[in-house]
């Protein structure tokens, strides 16, 4: 099936595109706001994608439902050192999930301008870009697990040195994505806040790093042995964690969580990515998504892994 970008490039341009690319989303199982610290993370690339299909221009032209698309892509094309673009987007990573649509934007324009570049390359070069097209001091968790990810797998990554090692995700859990159905820009939350305080070792924001980076491994090692339970239970500790340490969370984001918590088959959950609104993220025994969708009574997609960008 022909992807949906080209056929809007072909109705928004008149031509045919010179260049495609896609890119995913990404979930992060466990260790948020750790990446900037040098911390280690598990994140893992969904099934839920970002297509782009352009052609070189004498001015930038996109045609794209995405909020700050341009900005975006011509914050990768300064890093490449392209010129101006036409550039059609779709995309199927919902909007205000909190899975990354932006990450997946930026790592699929380095794709489709420069498919040869390195991965990890790849990923420092689109956090640069984003920092700059949004002022937002964001890790680089994001477009690593975009440009790296693999299917079946998380990834655990270092994010001091982008060591990483894939970790196989086993098929008795699903991956569950809950829309809080709270919006906002990060520019205009305390997330730089929280970073600096973070850094400056504030005693409650740094109890939660540590703690987080701690989780990370036992994750891992739950993930490694087959402890589902476990799993849950460490996603239930870093709720409350970031909830109350490093405090991204919000009361209406809670009560979702606490919610998901007692639906039967619900193994843990949490709120993922920066915090302040955004989704929780699940992990649900394997039969009992239906089950979970209907208690939880808010938007949620189930996710399969995928791989990334750059990853054959």
């Amino acid at each position: 099936m022909r992807p949906e970008a080209d056929s809007r490039f072909e109705s928004a341009f008149g031509g045919v595109p010179r260049w495609r690319s896609r890119a995913p989303g990404r979930v992060n199982l466990i260790g948020e706001h750790v990446d900037y610290l040098g911390g280690k993370v598990l994140p893992a690339a969904v099934d839920r994608y970002v297509w782009l299909a352009g052609a070189p221009a004498r001015s930038w032209e996109v045609s794209s439902e995405v909020a700050g698309g341009e900005a975006y892509l011509k914050a990768v094309a300064a890093e490449l050192g392209a010129g101006p673009q036409r550039v059609a987007v779709s995309e199927t990573v919902p909007a205000g999930f909190g899975m990354s649509s932006s990450a997946a934007l930026l790592v699929a324009a380095a794709a489709g301008l420069e498919p040869e570049l390195d991965g990890r390359q790849a990923a420092q070069l689109c956090q640069r870009a984003e920092q700059k097209a949004t002022g937002v001091m964001v890790g680089v968790m994001d477009q690593f697990a975009s440009a790296l990810g693999r299917r079946g797998h998380a990834i655990l990554l270092d994010c001091a040195t982008l060591d990483h090692r894939y970790i196989p995700f086993p098929a008795t859990m699903l991956i569950v994505v809950v829309d809080s159905g709270v919006r906002r820009n990060l520019a205009d939350t305390p997330y730089n806040q929280r970073r600096r305080e973070a850094e400056s070792g504030m005693p409650k924001r740094r109890r939660h790093v540590d703690s987080e980076i701690a989780r990370v491994g036992e994750f891992t090692a739950a993930l490694e042995h087959g402890d589902d339970s476990r799993c849950g239970e460490l996603l239930k500790e870093s709720h409350r964690s970031l909830r109350d340490d490093l405090e991204v969370s919000t009361p209406a984001v809670d009560a979702i969580v606490e919610r998901a918590w007692s639906i039967p088959g619900c193994l843990g959950a949490r709120i993922m990515g920066a915090g302040f609104g955004g989704s929780i993220l699940a992990l649900v025994e394997r039969g009992a998504e239906e089950a979970f969708a209907a208690g939880i009574g808010a938007p949620s997609v189930v996710c399969a892994t995928a791989d990334g960008a750059f990853v054959g």
